[in-house]
């Protein structure tokens, strides 16, 4: 006569074999190490771009010897033009045509870097961050005090006369020759930030973290269906953000909580443990063994 054993989780999971002390914090590093490889694949050069902002105000150069073309080019346009205000215009629009916009993942293959002037004008083209380096230099080349700024979304350039580069409306971090200096409210603008840099990021890259979180938790105690609700709900809940942060001046943020609620019901959905059905063979199951063994000496004490 056949008999029961419980289905053995995929080899997949070979994970959740070890201790949850070890399980847990192993699989929460797994995912930091997904989420960085999948937003700095070059160690090397997030390195550097980590440094550099550390004092990004040493990244303006007005001597580099590259910007002597582009000066030559500037000052014509300069020439009947004393306003201050309108330097920074005539200096934006330059900047704007002679380095077209272009995101750091397909310049870089990062999410984020902040070039030198040297690589600005290796490259021909670049994000905020880089022609606002770029302008900042040439306006220190024309004599005017120019530092970085940014939100942590947009990086922009301020001076005594005003500011340039697409000025943000508060800022967080202002550079200086002594590093970089927050401003008060800084941490608060770092929630905007990850909800437009979600919005506007590679959807395949942030699939791949989705697939990886789902895979991370998985496990044995649950039925394919419920391990597929998790999937959607999770997609569903990442869509709903990118939907809510492609404008970074307007953010949706009702759309972006829903989306974050459907996230959180993905990973909870995902920790459901439903017992699956037991397939039949001809070994006996530990609870069929101790359900019989039970039922043997309840059956001997009675006779």
């Amino acid at each position: 006569m056949s008999k029961l054993r419980p289905a053995r989780a995929p080899r997949i999971l070979f994970l959740n074999r070890l201790r949850p002390l070890l399980r847990l914090p192993l699989k929460g590093l797994l995912f930091l190490v997904a989420l960085f490889l999948v937003c700095f694949p070059y160690p090397d050069q997030f390195v550097r771009h980590a440094a550099r902002w550390r004092s990004p105000q040493a990244l303006v150069e007005p001597d580099n010897p590259g910007l002597e073309p582009l000066v030559e080019e500037l000052r014509p346009r300069l020439e009947n033009v004393t306003d201050p205000h309108q330097v920074l215009g005539v200096v934006e629009r330059f900047v704007y045509e002679k380095v077209p916009y272009d995101w750091d993942w397909n310049t870089w293959g990062a999410a984020d870097y902040i070039p030198t002037v040297t690589e600005i004008l290796a490259k021909g083209r670049e994000d905020c961050d880089g022609r606002a380096v770029l302008a900042a230099s040439l306006l220190a080349r024309l004599g005017y005090d120019a530092q970085i700024v940014t939100d942590f979304t947009h990086v922009w350039v301020k001076t005594p006369q005003g500011e340039t580069m697409g000025p943000g409306k508060r800022k967080a971090v202002v550079a200086t020759p002594e590093g970089i200096k927050l401003q008060p409210g800084a941490l608060a603008q770092l929630g905007r930030s990850i909800g437009y840099g979600i919005g506007v990021f590679p959807l395949l890259r942030e699939l791949i973290l989705v697939a990886v979180l789902w895979y991370l938790l998985l496990h044995g105690q649950s039925r394919r269906w419920i391990h597929t609700v998790a999937l959607v709900l999770l997609v569903g809940g990442l869509l709903a953000i990118r939907a809510g942060g492609v404008d970074y001046r307007n953010l949706n943020f009702g759309m972006q909580a829903v989306g974050a609620f459907l996230i959180a019901a993905g990973i909870l959905t995902q920790c459901i443990r439903v017992g699956r059905r037991q397939r039949q063979s001809g070994e006996p199951t530990a609870g069929s063994v101790r359900r019989n063994g039970k039922a043997g000496r309840g059956a001997g004490a009675g006779t």
